[in-house]
C-alpha cells in the first residue's frame, strides 16, 4: 500500500481561499477572465525585471513586495472578496509599470493613472489655487486674475521687498538732487517752457490726466491686497495720497484752459515717476508701515495731518489764482496777486510742498521723507525759474517776494 504524501506548509492552501482545480476540470470561462484582465497588464507592464543574484528567494521577495504594491495601484485586481474583484491565485504578483502611450479603449482605461482623474472630470484649477467647474469660465476670470495678483503680492513680500524700497526711497531723493541742478542749467521743458526739441508735443489734458493716474490706481490695487491697510491710520494715510492724485488726475484736467503742449519726454519722466511713487507710497502703507494703537492721537499724526490740509488748500487756491488771471479772449501773462502770491512767486509748489512734509510727518516713514524731499528739489528748483523769469519779464515785479518759502527763501 502506497504511502499518502501529506502535503507541505508551502503548498497547502490558505484558509478559507478557493481548492485548486485539477488542469483537466478548468473551466472555460476562467480563459476570458485572464484575457480581460492581464492583458491589459502586459499592455502596460514595461520590460521583465532582470534576474536577481540572489536566485528564487530573492525573487519571491521581490513578488511579494510587489504584490503588496499592486492593490494600491490598481484597486480592480484585489483578490479580496469585500471589493468583488476575482479570487483567481495567478493576478497575485502581477506588477504596474510605467506604460507606454495608450492604444485602445481597453488599455486606455487600464493603464489610466489616478492622477488624470481630474482630466476627466473636466475640472480647471485656477490662478488663485482653488478649483471651478467647467461651466463657470467665464463669471470667475476678473476674480482669479485679483487673487492672482494679491498671491503674487503676498509671496514677494518680505526682508526683501523692504530691502528693495528702502533702495528706491533712496534712489528717489537721488533723482530729486540731480533734477535740482540739472535745472540750474536747462528750463524745464513745460509750461511756458515747453520747446519740440524735447519731442512731440501732446495735448495738455489728456498728457497730464495720463502722466497722474499711476499715482492713483497703483496704491488703490496694492491696498485691496495689503494686510496692514486694514488699520485705520493706514487707511487715513494713504487715503490722503489718493485723494490728492485723484484730483490731480480727474478734477485737475478739467480746469485747464487753453494749456501749453506737454512735451513727450517729460510726459513719459512723469509717467515713471507717477508709477514708482505710488507702488512706493502704496506698498509701504499697504503692507509694511505698523502704528501703535493711538497713533491717531499723537501730536506728530496730528501735526502732520493739519499741515497736509492746510497745504491742500493753498496748492487749491493758488491754482485757481492762475487759471483766472486771464478773462476770456485776453493772450499774455500777468502778476499774479492774492493768497499766498503776496509773499512768494510759487505759491502753489510751497503749497505742495508743505502737504507733502506734513504727510511725511504723519506718517514717519522712510518713503514719505523720500518723496517729501524729492519734490522739494524739484519744486523749489521750478519755483526758482520762474521767480527768475518774473524779473525779467515785469519791471514792476514786487522785490519783497520770495522764491518759494515765505520770509525765507
Amino acid at each position: 500500500m502506497a504511502a499518502r504524501r501529506r502535503p507541505s506548509p508551502a503548498t497547502r492552501p490558505a484558509v478559507g481561499a478557493a481548492a485548486p482545480v485539477p488542469p483537466g476540470q478548468r473551466d472555460r470561462g476562467a480563459k476570458p477572465l485572464r484575457r480581460r484582465v492581464l492583458q491589459p497588464l502586459r499592455a502596460c507592464a514595461g520590460p521583465p525585471p532582470p534576474l536577481l543574484p540572489g536566485g528564487n528567494a530573492a525573487r519571491r521577495t521581490t513578488a511579494a513586495t510587489a504584490a503588496a504594491a499592486a492593490p494600491a495601484a490598481l484597486p480592480f485586481l484585489s483578490s479580496s472578496p469585500a471589493r468583488g474583484g476575482p479570487t483567481n491565485r495567478r493576478t497575485e504578483g502581477v506588477v504596474e509599470a510605467t506604460p507606454p502611450a495608450p492604444i485602445g479603449p481597453r488599455r486606455r482605461w487600464a493603464c489610466r493613472r489616478p492622477a488624470d482623474e481630474w482630466r476627466r472630470r473636466g475640472t480647471r484649477w485656477s490662478v488663485g489655487g482653488g478649483s471651478s467647474g467647467s461651466g463657470g469660465s467665464g463669471s470667475g476670470s476678473g476674480s482669479s486674475s485679483s487673487m492672482g495678483m494679491c498671491e503674487f503680492c503676498r509671496r514677494v513680500s518680505g526682508p526683501e521687498e523692504q530691502r528693495l524700497l528702502e533702495l528706491l526711497s533712496c534712489g528717489l531723493v537721488a533723482l530729486g538732487a540731480v533734477s535740482a541742478l540739472l535745472l540750474c542749467f536747462i528750463p524745464m521743458p513745460y509750461g511756458r517752457y515747453s520747446s519740440r526739441r524735447f519731442g512731440w508735443l501732446l495735448p495738455a489734458r489728456p498728457a497730464w490726466a495720463l502722466q497722474e493716474l499711476p499715482s492713483l490706481l497703483v496704491p488703490l490695487g496694492l491696498a485691496a491686497c495689503g494686510g496692514a491697510a486694514a488699520a485705520w491710520p493706514n487707511r487715513l494715510l494713504l487715503g490722503c495720497f489718493v485723494v490728492h492724485y485723484a484730483h490731480r488726475a480727474l478734477i485737475f484736467p478739467l480746469l485747464i484752459r487753453e494749456g501749453k503742449p506737454t512735451p513727450l519726454f517729460t510726459f513719459v519722466l512723469a509717467f515713471l515717476f507717477c508709477v514708482s511713487n505710488g507702488y512706493l507710497q502704496g506698498r509701504s502703507l499697504s503692507n509694511y508701515a505698523k502704528y501703535p494703537s493711538g497713533w491717531l492721537k499723537d501730536p506728530r499724526f496730528i501735526t502732520g495731518f493739519i499741515g497736509w490740509l492746510i497745504g491742500v488748500a493753498i496748492n487749491i487756491h493758488s491754482d485757481h489764482i492762475l487759471r483766472n488771471l486771464r478773462k476770456p479772449g485776453e493772450t499774455g501773462y500777468k502778476i499774479p496777486r492774492g493768497g499766498m502770491f503776496e509773499y512768494v512767486s510759487g505759491a502753489n509748489f510751497f503749497g505742495e510742498i508743505l502737504e507733502w512734509f506734513g504727510f511725511a510727518l504723519a506718517c514717519c516713514t522712510i518713503e514719505s521723507l523720500a518723496f517729501a524731499l524729492c519734490t522739494l528739489f524739484i519744486l523749489g528748483s521750478r519755483a526758482k525759474q520762474h521767480h527768475k523769469w518774473y524779473l525779467e519779464k515785469f519791471e514792476d515785479y514786487p522785490k519783497h517776494r520770495k522764491i518759494v518759502i515765505p520770509f525765507v527763501y
